[in-house]
């Protein structure tokens, strides 16, 4: 299956600009919600990019997203704040969404920082 459209949660983050300037690369339409347009500039310059400003916490708002995608790409994650929301909430609301509008293929990267000693 050909991915021609692409929604990529977490874009403008370390990864994020990373994979959404390899799937413009492969002539991906990629939409990339952030809350703060203006922080995702360099994303904005690509071609096929789309930075929408949403807040993904929003109910209805991956909902609305999600349509039209061929996939969609999480790669949320923090360091400080609500990790339940974030490992958790939104995961679960990526693939409620996911179902809702028809989108076949999820991506799902996740980050555990553990020292050595750390009891994870």
């Amino acid at each position: 299956m050909k991915y021609d459209r692409v929604l990529v949660l977490g874009g403008s983050g370390f990864v994020g600009r990373h994979l959404v300037a390899a799937l413009v690369r492969r002539g991906v339409r990629v939409t990339v919600p952030s809350r703060h347009r203006e922080r995702a500039k360099h994303l904005i310059l690509l071609p096929t990019v789309d930075v929408v400003e949403a807040d993904i916490n929003q109910r209805g708002v991956l909902d609305r997203l999600a349509k039209g995608q061929d996939a969609i790409i999480n790669l949320v994650g923090i360091l400080h704040g609500d990790f339940q929301r974030a490992h958790v909430e939104i995961p679960m609301a990526v693939i409620a969404a996911s179902r809702v509008a028809g989108v076949e293929r999820i991506v799902h990267m996740s980050a555990l920082g553990a020292s050595p000693d750390a009891p994870s």
